[in-house]
């Protein structure tokens, strides 16, 4: 199960050995591994639908909560939740990172992208009542049994060490059910 904004792009690559065995030389991928192992004639593509690019990983979620799709390692459309990194791989990350430091002209790029006047919402009113733009989140803790409030979902992310995209997603596909079968999210007043 997957979406695409470029499907001639994802076709290319499930359909060129070449690039299968590149990318299954410097990562994991369930479905390209099974169709060097099995064959193409052991496997079905089919375009499910067409839809707006805005509605994309929500379109996504309806066919993974649908179809529950075999190869899919990552239940939530839009997160790489379940494709964490293995302790070698961080190893090589961490090594690869060691000692590189941006250059000034790069720092200086950086730190103008980032300048309020480059900000297309820089000194535009935020509408009457829109309140503070952190979302405060109220984590319930079956494990436990205790229920913390916190200011913004990075805080709350930060306090259970996860990251606060997957309270986001959680909150946009109206979760039910416990992350990892521990936490419940709920949206709170932040009064």
């Amino acid at each position: 199960m997957g979406s695409a904004r470029n499907l001639s792009r994802r076709l290319s690559i499930y359909y060129s050995l070449l690039s299968i065995q590149k990318i299954l030389n410097r990562s994991k991928s369930r479905i390209l591994g099974a169709l060097l192992k099995y064959g193409y004639s052991k496997f079905t593509l089919e375009i499910l639908e067409y839809c707006d690019f805005k509605d994309l990983i929500k379109r996504e979620q309806y066919y993974i909560n649908l179809l529950k799709p075999e190869y899919n390692i990552m239940k939530i459309a839009g997160s790489r939740l379940g494709s964490g990194h293995t302790e070698e791989t961080r190893a090589k990350m961490s090594i690869l990172r060691t000692g590189k430091k941006h250059s000034e002209e790069t720092k200086a790029k950086m730190s103008s992208a980032r300048s309020k006047e480059k900000n297309p919402m820089f000194r535009i009113p935020r509408p009457e009542g829109a309140g503070k733009p952190n979302q405060s989140v109220l984590i319930i803790d079956l494990e436990k049994n205790i229920e913390t409030k916190y200011d913004s979902i990075k805080e709350a992310a930060l306090a259970i060490g996860i990251n606060p995209a997957i309270i986001s997603v959680y909150f946009r596909n109206n979760q039910q059910k416990p992350y990892k079968k521990r936490y419940i999210f709920k949206r709170c007043s932040s009064s």
